[in-house]
């Protein structure tokens, strides 16, 4: 068994490394298309969540703003945002 203590403090790594970027969960009965953009403009990307689906790691940025057709909201990078009647729900 002491031979799995070395592996420990990487299995902890991996876990809060995992945990620190913009998660949405969507839980309306249709695919939504999700323009995502970093602090400063730095970067855009654009993402399909599907009906009742969930995306995962989607901010790695200090802060990002999430933007659905029609509304626009800003997380920080901890953050989980959900998917509610066409709105986001922090």
């Amino acid at each position: 068994m002491p031979k799995l203590y070395p592996l420990a403090p990487l299995a902890l790594c991996m876990c809060c490394c995992a945990a620190l970027a913009t998660d949405v969960i969507n839980q309306d009965k249709r695919p939504y298309s999700i323009k995502v953009q970093g602090e400063g403009k730095l970067s855009i990307s654009n993402h399909t969540v599907s009906a009742g689906g969930s995306l995962y790691g989607l901010c790695g940025y200090a802060f990002c703003t999430f933007e659905i057709p029609g509304h626009k909201v800003a997380a920080n990078k901890n953050g989980r945002l959900t998917i509610r009647g066409g709105k986001f729900v922090k």
